[in-house]
């Protein structure tokens, strides 16, 4: 690739002095160089010599949604094909127990080319504990007790489409700090199927438009803007925005 390319937002992916792999996006062009702002958020000055075009990775590992087989609730399927119109590689999987997440998240979730990690399934506030679990076919995960699962996803935005894992903001911090990752995203409460799905386009289409957006303001954003627009869950218009971002 010719010194001329990598215009400002363009994904690259390169290998920094330190020897580890970065991705990130192109935010200045310098004589023989490039600013990147790396998906961590650092800002870097990279030879061009050393930078690869990288598309943006979205890896989705989504729980079955309905005990019945004949069932055909399912929403990676659908995300996976709109990602696509932004010329993101959507990797797809269906997980059922905590072996099946912990194999994914080491085999791709660590890969430096994806970008989010996106988990749906079902979630609950544990009986008893009042701490977050996400609730798989046949395991149930307490996120605070169990955060090692994400370890090793540094840099990541984990988006977990989820009902009530954001009431337990204790266990999204425990998350982000045992994976490392940029942001964690939840829901505060009950969400139905509808929402999740418009609000989840919403902060995809931000995060991936804009450069070196920030996940938090991002999530502030979007949840003001369906909470103003009447958006309703449950049948009700929340009395505030049921996003959550650590």
């Amino acid at each position: 690739m010719s010194k001329s390319s990598f215009e400002v937002n363009t994904r690259v992916i390169f290998k920094w002095d330190d020897g580890t792999r970065r991705r990130g996006r192109v935010t200045c062009k310098l004589h023989g160089s490039r600013r990147v702002v790396t998906d961590s958020g650092r800002y870097l000055k990279v030879p061009v010599g050393k930078l690869k075009l990288s598309p943006d990775r979205v890896l989705i590992l989504e729980g079955r949604l309905d005990r019945n087989l004949k069932s055909g609730r399912t929403y990676g399927p659908m995300m996976q094909q709109w990602l696509s119109a932004y010329g993101v590689e959507a990797l797809y999987e269906r997980v059922h127990t905590k072996a099946d997440l912990n194999h994914f998240l080491r085999k791709e979730g660590k890969n430096v080319a994806t970008r989010f990690v996106h988990i749906m399934s079902h979630g609950s506030m544990s009986a008893g504990k009042r701490s977050a679990q996400i609730e798989l076919t046949f395991d149930d995960i307490n996120l605070a007790e169990h955060a090692s699962v994400f370890k090793g996803l540094s840099g990541k935005v984990i988006i977990f489409s989820c009902c009530d894992i954001g009431a337990d903001e204790q266990a999204m911090i425990e998350v982000k700090k045992a994976s490392g990752a940029r942001a964690v995203i939840g829901y505060r409460k009950e969400v139905e199927d509808a929402y999740t799905n418009l609000a989840e386009v919403m902060i995809y289409d931000r995060l991936l438009r804009m450069t070196a957006a920030s996940p938090a303001n991002v999530v502030a954003q979007i949840g003001r803007l369906l909470h103003d627009m009447g958006v309703r869950t449950q049948n009700c218009r929340a009395k505030k925005p049921l996003l959550v971002c650590i």
